[in-house]
């Protein structure tokens, strides 16, 4: 083994995406609560048991007001990312809006902290392939007065956590 973090080892061939992971979490463009919301949405959206029970001691637990908006957004993702991204590859003059996929207003779910639930919107569309949703919450994020360093890094996370998914995948089905 040629890393650790935490309990988890990292073999010799991803030692690279640990060290880029302890990098990117000890930054702090990002709120202690906008990690939170960008570690937890992006593993839950990957939907790995090995890599939530990882996220358990990367952060503090979260509290309930935030996993109301991070199961909001996995929620509203897991149909808005696949909708809006095969509307790319399709000319279809119908639909093409959120009162078509029948979700309610933004202001009705009457989330606990917009930025957190926007850059966890961001993570699960990264991990979901979203681009489309992926892009409107950049910008709602930017035009929240949100850094594009404190973006990058929300991006950075969630990637270096797809890291960490593809490398204990590729040690459980080949070993060590």
């Amino acid at each position: 083994m040629a890393a650790a973090i935490g309990d988890m080892q990292f073999m010799e061939d991803s030692e690279d995406q640990a060290q880029f992971l302890t990098q990117v979490l000890s930054e702090d463009q990002l709120t202690a609560s906008s990690k939170r919301y960008v570690v937890w949405s992006s593993v839950m959206a990957a939907r790995d048991k090995a890599l939530t029970d990882f996220a358990a001691q990367l952060t503090d637990a979260v509290p309930d007001a935030e996993k109301r908006d991070i199961r909001f957004a996995l929620s509203r993702m897991a149909v808005t990312n696949p909708y809006f991204f095969s509307r790319n590859f399709a000319q279809v003059n119908a639909g093409g809006s959120l009162d078509v996929l029948h979700m309610r207003d933004f202001q009705s779910i009457q989330v606990h902290d917009e930025i957190g639930y926007h850059y966890a919107c961001i993570a699960i569309s990264m991990v979901n392939g979203g681009y489309n949703c992926f892009r409107s919450h950049v910008s709602s994020l930017q035009q929240l007065g949100e850094s594009d360093e404190a973006i990058d890094q929300a991006m950075r996370i969630t990637s270096a956590l797809m890291a960490v998914r593809q490398a204990t995948f590729t040690q459980e089905q080949w070993g060590v």
